[in-house]
């Protein structure tokens, strides 16, 4: 345990140089990772005219028309108390 301690006291200023080398080599590859490889690579804009398929949009709607009416119909219910 004396020569873990005495180490430690000796060389703590290179393990945290070491330690904190580190860190920042980390911090770098993290930025270089997320923020300088994203801004790089732009993606090319194209216009291209975006079509709906007209019966596939009319199901979805009608879909969605007649949640809302069971939703509507639910909340609108009143229910027997059954503790009465």
């Amino acid at each position: 345990m004396e020569k873990i301690h005495y180490f430690l006291e000796k060389y703590y200023r290179l393990i945290l140089g070491i330690f904190f080398a580190l860190l920042i080599c980390l911090n770098m590859l993290i930025y270089y990772q997320f923020v300088y490889l994203v801004m790089k690579a732009r993606p090319d804009l194209t216009s291209e005219e975006v079509t709906i398929d007209q019966e596939n949009l009319g199901k979805v709607l009608d879909n969605l028309d007649q949640r809302q009416e069971n939703l509507k119909r639910i909340e609108h219910a009143s229910y027997p108390d059954p503790f009465r």
